[in-house]
This record gives structure tokens, C-alpha cells and sequence, in this order.
């Protein structure tokens, strides 16, 4: 073959070559850009009753809750990825998906049930959550051994300082010299007790209830809390656009649209508690005697891997002894890592349905004969082993174990509903959680 015709050959090759890549490079960086929009986007993230949510919704509900994070850390900008913030973020991905979940559930009942949530009630409840107001106030601690007589001379001492402040409700010489005498909160004492504008949370709820109801510049009548009685005054309210959780919202491109519609979702959940709660409590009714064993979860906590190992032996090793027949009580005594009841066997006292942490456990010890060990339950924070130590199929609750039941009623109604719901996650490292 003639040297021409080896080159032009040559360059036919390069041509062709040449041409492939031209043409299945940007197919193949359109077929990357494609696969990395469906991950971050269109993916799955989590199911109920077979209606996927994809991943572009649980990113929008994971920020929407970070941004509750660096309220609550007090996380300024342009640090929310600081190193420290990160290891509490992870936190929030749970938790973002057990959101979403909810919402779905809570929509779904609402539907059947006939429930609608107004407007009114959306602007309503949105003003209240995220409304503040500027209030002062002066704390009156009650002191002495004596409890009863000490909170008598502390009710005594806040109705004198009320009648003085409502001669003169705006006086702010005289509430100087009060809060300074007389004010057992040393933030505020020394300016008045004045404690500038807050918001919805910050202080205990019979400070805010009263707070919530007062005119402005009215003074209240002496509020009792765990802290004393605290005499309170309304300076101001302003709206949510100041509320430092709505502006950060906003600085994330989230809208108070979307504020709103988690409002919606916090009036639905008032809803659906109440009704949980009305229909929690039955007595007599069917209750066990629980003894248990719990130990932190194998979790490596700083690279410590040796704390790690040690106490996945530890698991394996109660959990070895019991399977053996070892004496439950003893095991609790040497191993369990809670305080207040490894040192009398692990007993709890009697439990009726509604008052344990989950639905698993619940079924677990109530099908367990007398004298029975149930099987062994993890979660991410503890290991956990129970034994059934009386059973009484129609005993009497007392009144801790109805304000138990209560108070986990709206949590056991959704463990129930997710069940019933089907709910199934599917981002990566949750998929056991839901």
C-alpha cells in the first residue's frame, strides 16, 4: 500500500474517532446530568398507602427543619455547615421523614373524616406561633423549708407588689424598684424586669397563657409556675415578620406560604391528639408487671471503636445469659445501665396498652406468659429486654398511669396509623426506621 493511501486511512480513522466522541461525550454528560437531577429530585424518599413522595420533597422539609436547628443553637449564617452543626444535623433526617409521613397520614384522615381547616384558623394560629410581644415581669421565689408556708409568704409578697403596680401600671421608676427589692429572675431584675420581645416557647406555658390573654399594659394577678409567681405586663405585640425563625425562612427562599401550610398540619395534629386522647383511657383493662434490661446501643461515638465492641459484647452477653436461663433479676442487677431500677431487678410496674415505647414491644410482652423474657428490642439510643412478671386482665389504672396514657396517646395513634397507612422510607440509612 502506497504511504498516501496508509495516511489517508490514518486520518479516516482519527475522523471517525474523533466524531464518536464528539457526538457520545455530551450524550454521556447529558446521561450524568439526567441520573444526578432523578437522585436529588425524583427518587424515591417515602411511601404511604403506595404514594411516593420523592426526594425533592424530603430536601424541601429537611431544610425547612434545619432552619429550627440554627434557631434553637442559635447557629448564626454563614455557619450552618460548620463542623459541629453538621454532627446535629444528621439528627434532623429522621426526623424530616417522620414529618412528611405525618403530614401524609394527618391529610388522609382528615379527608375521611370530613375534618377541614379554615383560613381564619391558618392566619389565626400562624400570628400566635410566630407573634411576639414585650413583657416584663418580676418573679417572686418562695423560700424556707417549710414548702407550704414558703409558697404562702411568696403569694402574699407578689399580691402586694401587684396592687402597687396597678395604681401606676407604667411606671417605670417603680417597677425599677421593685424588680430590683423584690424580682428573683437576675436576668431582668436589674433593667426593670424588662425581658424585651419573645416568642412562642421561650418561657414556661402558665407565664405564656397569661401573657397570651393580657391587654396591653395591663398587669396580671400573681401567675404561678415551677420557677414562683410572676407578675406580668404587655408593653407591645408585633407580627410574625419579625420573628427570627420566619426571617431566616425567608433568607432560605422558603415562603410564608409554606410556614403556613405547617401551621395547617399543627392545627390537624390539636385535632387528631384530642381525639386520641378522648378515646386513650379504659378502665379497668388488661395490664402487665414488667421487669427489664437496658443498655445503651453499640454506637461508635469519636472513632472510639473499643467502647464500641465492648458493648456489642455486652448485648451478645445478656443476651446469651438469658437465652440460657439465667435469673433475670441477677442479669439486671450486673448489667442493665438504668439506675432507678437495675438495683431491684429492672422492675418497672405495671403497664396497660399505650404506655410502652412502641407498637413491637407492646405486642412482644403482652402475648408473654408469666415468667416469660421477650425478645431482645433495639432502637438507635438503647437495647432493651423485658419479662413478664404478673398478669392482671382486668386491673384498675391509677391516675399516673391515665396522664401516661394520655399524654402518649397522640404518639401511639400514629405508630398505629403508620401501620395502617404502610409507610416506607427509602433514603439511604432510614429504610429500617419507619
Amino acid at each position: 500500500m502506497a504511504r498516501w493511501q496508509r495516511e489517508r486511512r490514518q486520518q479516516a480513522v482519527i475522523v471517525t474517532v474523533f466524531s464518536a466522541l464528539l457526538f457520545f461525550t455530551p450524550g454521556l454528560v447529558a446521561w450524568a446530568a439526567s441520573d444526578r437531577y432523578y437522585t436529588a429530585n425524583l427518587q424515591p424518599a417515602v411511601s404511604v398507602d403506595g404514594r411516593i413522595l420523592p426526594m425533592r420533597d424530603y430536601q424541601h422539609e429537611l431544610g425547612y427543619e434545619y432552619t429550627q436547628l440554627y434557631i434553637d443553637f442559635g447557629v448564626p449564617p454563614g455557619y450552618e455547615n460548620d463542623q459541629q452543626v453538621l454532627q446535629y444535623k444528621q439528627s434532623y433526617e429522621g426526623a424530616s421523614l417522620d414529618a412528611l409521613a405525618e403530614q401524609q397520614i394527618l391529610d388522609a384522615n382528615a379527608r375521611a373524616d370530613g375534618v377541614t381547616v379554615t383560613q381564619d384558623q391558618i392566619d389565626a394560629r400562624y400570628n400566635e406561633e410566630y407573634g411576639e410581644y414585650h413583657a416584663r415581669h418580676i418573679l417572686i421565689i418562695p423560700v424556707g423549708d417549710d414548702k407550704d408556708l414558703a409558697d404562702k409568704e411568696a403569694l402574699a409578697k407578689a399580691r402586694a407588689i401587684e396592687d402597687q403596680l396597678k395604681q401606676d401600671p407604667m411606671d417605670q421608676a417603680l417597677w425599677n424598684q421593685l424588680a430590683k427589692e423584690s424580682s428573683g429572675d437576675p436576668g431582668s431584675a436589674g433593667s426593670g424586669g424588662d425581658l424585651g420581645f419573645v416568642g412562642k416557647g421561650q418561657f414556661v406555658s402558665e407565664f405564656e397563657a397569661a401573657a397570651k390573654n393580657l391587654q396591653i399594659g395591663e398587669v396580671s394577678d400573681p401567675v404561678k409556675s415551677s420557677y414562683g409567681y410572676h407578675i406580668i405586663q404587655v408593653l407591645e405585640r408585633r407580627g410574625p415578620e419579625f420573628s427570627a425563625f420566619i426571617q431566616r425562612q425567608e433568607s432560605y427562599g422558603y415562603t410564608v406560604a409554606d410556614v403556613k401550610q405547617h401551621v395547617r398540619y399543627l392545627i390537624l395534629k390539636d385535632e387528631y391528639s384530642k381525639r386520641a386522647q378522648d378515646e386513650s383511657v379504659t378502665s379497668p383493662t388488661p395490664q402487665v408487671h414488667l421487669a427489664w434490661i437496658a443498655v445503651a446501643a453499640p454506637s461508635v461515638s469519636g472513632g472510639d471503636f473499643t467502647a464500641f465492641t465492648n458493648q456489642i459484647k455486652k448485648v451478645n452477653d445478656i443476651q446469651t445469659a438469658l437465652a440460657g436461663g439465667a435469673d433475670f433479676a441477677q442479669v439486671a442487677k450486673d448489667n442493665s445501665e438504668d439506675t432507678a431500677t437495675k438495683d431491684n431487678g429492672g422492675d418497672l410496674g405495671w403497664f396497660a396498652k399505650g404506655m410502652l415505647p412502641t407498637l413491637d414491644i407492646e405486642k412482644d410482652v403482652f402475648s408473654l406468659d408469666v415468667g416469660k423474657v421477650s425478645q431482645q428490642h433495639s432502637d438507635q439510643t438503647q437495647t432493651v429486654w423485658y419479662k413478664v412478671l404478673e398478669r392482671d386482665d382486668a386491673r384498675a389504672l391509677d391516675d399516673t398511669q391515665k396522664q401516661k396514657i394520655k399524654d402518649n396517646a397522640y404518639g401511639y395513634w400514629m405508630q398505629q396509623q403508620r401501620r395502617t397507612h404502610e409507610v416506607k422510607y427509602f433514603v439511604p440509612g432510614h429504610e429500617l426506621d419507619a
